[in-house]
């Protein structure tokens, strides 16, 4: 687990980042996760549609979050996001809550889960036990996505020094081993920035 100090530097760079990389970040993650929901076939049975997003660095990314997917799904939504530290996100709230994703999901469970490049900021081990623990909070027919970028699994020049490499095809393999189905899907998202556009996702289903 990394220390708070060496969050708190992240969260302060990221914090300082300009509104256009946000917005592109925007823009990449809504080619995303429209690209998943429709290779995934996804089809909420309720409203509002219960979704969790595992991490984020910035409070600008609840609003992004928010409008990405009640605008890809075009259905109400009750989003909550969990983070290891909740001050940088404008403090614990019902919606932002402080909570380590490496334990059991609080309030499962959920319908859509989602992270981006979280892995990297895990450990191999705890990177396992977080994609566990969300395929064990979904509902019947949930979907869990996970996505990675080429500095994550490649270890290219972004990947900081204290972040984590990120073994997708190992990572399935285990889950596959304790009967959790996994998926990886590869496709190029809609990014301005080179390193966003190699996408990879480890998708999960409960059917």
């Amino acid at each position: 687990m990394l220390s708070k100090e060496t969050l708190e530097t992240h969260y302060s760079e990221y914090a300082s980042q300009p509104d256009e990389w946000v917005n592109n970040m925007e823009k990449t993650k809504r080619s995303i996760v429209e690209h998943i929901i429709k290779t995934a076939n996804f089809e909420a049975s309720h409203e509002p549609i219960k979704i969790v997003v595992l991490g984020a660095s910035d409070k600008r990314y609840i609003s992004v979050h928010q409008r990405v997917f009640s605008e890809t799904l075009k259905r109400t939504i009750n989003m909550k996001t969990f983070d290891l530290d909740a001050e940088h996100l404008g403090g614990e709230s019902n919606t932002e809550i402080k909570h380590d994703v490496t334990q059991p999901f609080p309030d499962a469970p959920y319908a859509i889960i989602f992270s981006h490049e979280l892995m990297k900021f895990l450990t191999p081990e705890e990177q396992f036990s977080t994609i566990t623990n969300s395929y064990q909070a979904l509902e019947e027919n949930g979907l869990a996505m996970h996505i990675l970028h080429e500095p994550s699994i490649k270890g290219t020049s972004e990947l900081r020094e204290w972040q984590n490499r990120v073994n997708p095809d190992e990572l399935i393999k285990k889950l596959d081993e304790i009967g959790i189905p996994a998926t990886k899907i590869t496709f190029n998202s809609e990014s301005d920035v080179a390193w966003l556009r190699e996408t990879t996702v480890i998708v999960l289903q409960k059917k």
